[in-house]
């Protein structure tokens, strides 16, 4: 092989390296700038004009100023210490009760739409806090984890909706939200105890969504430098996102699922949807929209609720 042909083919090898060496430091700061707790306002805490309609992302309320429906603020006991949740009872307390779970920087109002049509089907539902959510503790090392250390508190929540009677559980979540109920799913002993899911725009693949957001602004080697940025940020803070992966025991779940992403989701990929769809031989109905992240709802309310509550009334038979 000529000289020059070797020097040039070891000189592209090392600018690639230093591309991927330099592309995950940067990949890592931004990692760190987002999941840090504070560090984006992802639920509008900080808006000195929130929304009044209890539908819109980033309305604050309780379940009664919000939708009129009596509640009760409960605690249960996680591993860091007592969280909050607000308990809605419904017409059916001696079926499965649901158990809410919101995405990152989220809050339970978050749930008012997916409460609505729940509360409707009667069934009673639990909208929880987490770690590094206003009302639950937060560990030393405060991070939002996708699922990897969250699913604990999940994990607490549904113990005590089951010691307070519920005979099973369904997991409502979105966004960050699916993650954790997919690592519950993957470790907690109560798995068994869930009996459906309904998730919209699931970040069941946390790499996914990192590479996702590299690709869109036309960065090659994008789910390269996603791991590498991953291994660098798991590195210095002392997790694990690298398992943050959740999408097959979520594609394995016997039970039925109901899910809900928008093709324009510029957060979570709606390719993540789409291979959970194709892994998956369970009873799984799939309301696809437009909408960006979160917003499947806002898009048509009514097409929203008639294809969730039609999920929900196939529960019973």
């Amino acid at each position: 092989m000529n000289k020059w042909v070797r020097r040039i083919i070891v000189g592209i090898v090392i600018v690639v390296v230093l591309f991927i060496a330099a592309g995950g430091v940067g990949t890592s700061m931004l990692m760190n700038h987002l999941l840090t707790p504070g560090g984006v306002d992802w639920s509008g805490a900080n808006n000195p004009n929130p929304p009044t309609d209890p539908y819109e992302l980033g309305y604050r309320g309780d379940p009664q100023a919000a939708l009129g429906l009596p509640f009760e603020t409960v605690r249960y006991e996680t591993e860091l210490g007592e969280a909050e949740a607000w308990f809605v009872p419904a017409a059916n307390l001696a079926g499965p009760w649901a158990v809410y779970v919101h995405g990152i920087g989220g809050i339970r109002e978050n749930g008012y739409r997916q409460l609505s049509i729940l509360h409707e089907a009667g069934i009673p539902t639990l909208l929880i806090t987490y770690r590094n959510d206003k009302g639950a503790p937060s560990p030393e090392n405060a991070i939002y984890g996708f699922g990897v250390d969250e699913w604990r508190d999940l994990d607490a929540a549904v113990s005590w909706a089951l010691g307070r009677g519920a005979p099973n559980v369904i997991l409502v979540a979105e966004s960050m939200g699916a993650a954790i109920a997919g690592q519950f799913l993957m470790h907690s002993t109560q798995a068994d105890k869930v009996v459906a899911l309904a998730l919209d725009a699931p970040a069941l693949d946390f790499t996914e969504v990192v590479a996702d957001k590299l690709g869109a602004r036309m960065i090659p080697l994008a789910r390269t430098l996603a791991r590498a940025g991953i291994f660098v940020f798991d590195t210095y803070r002392g997790v694990q996102l690298n398992k943050a992966v959740s999408l097959d025991a979520v594609a394995t779940f016997p039970g039925p699922l109901f899910l809900a992403h928008g093709t324009g989701d510029s957060l979570v990929p709606v390719t993540i949807s789409e291979r959970l769809l194709a892994a998956r031989s369970a009873p799984t109905a799939y309301l696809q929209t437009g909408a960006n992240h979160l917003l499947s709802f806002k898009e048509n309310p009514e097409r929203y609720r008639a294809e969730m509550g039609g999920f929900l009334s196939s529960l019973g038979r």
